[in-house]
């Protein structure tokens, strides 16, 4: 089973700047980083288990929102649809278990499958 943890943990190995609080004077571990994509802010997390807004419908893992946030302790957007977004989620993709992948739904939402 896949969980919203194993996806940002995969995210920010790949991606050095995945999760990184814009207020952090020096570049953050990963295992910070990847507390600051799951933080439950006013907004809710970058990375949540399951489908919770209906996203990716029946099967979906973990849902990635790509839409900074900007309240207080914020921090970069995991995946970047416009830049190098899908390398890092390919990339990202075989850290996970099994079968699990990254896909796009839009430009702001990426949804984790398992095949």
């Amino acid at each position: 089973m896949v969980t919203a943890r194993m996806v940002a943990e995969a995210i920010c190995k790949v991606c050095r700047r995945a999760g990184q609080a814009w207020d952090a004077e020096r570049h953050q571990t990963v295992a910070q980083r990847v507390e600051n994509l799951l933080r439950d802010g006013p907004y809710g997390p970058y990375i949540a288990d399951g489908d919770p807004h209906e996203w990716g419908g029946p099967g979906t893992l973990a849902t990635i929102y790509m839409e900074a946030k900007g309240d207080d302790g914020d921090c970069m957007i995991p995946l970047e649809y416009y830049g190098d977004g899908m390398l890092v989620s390919i990339e990202a993709s075989a850290l996970l278990p099994g079968n699990a992948y990254i896909e796009f739904v839009n430009a702001a939402v990426a949804v984790v499958y398992s095949e």
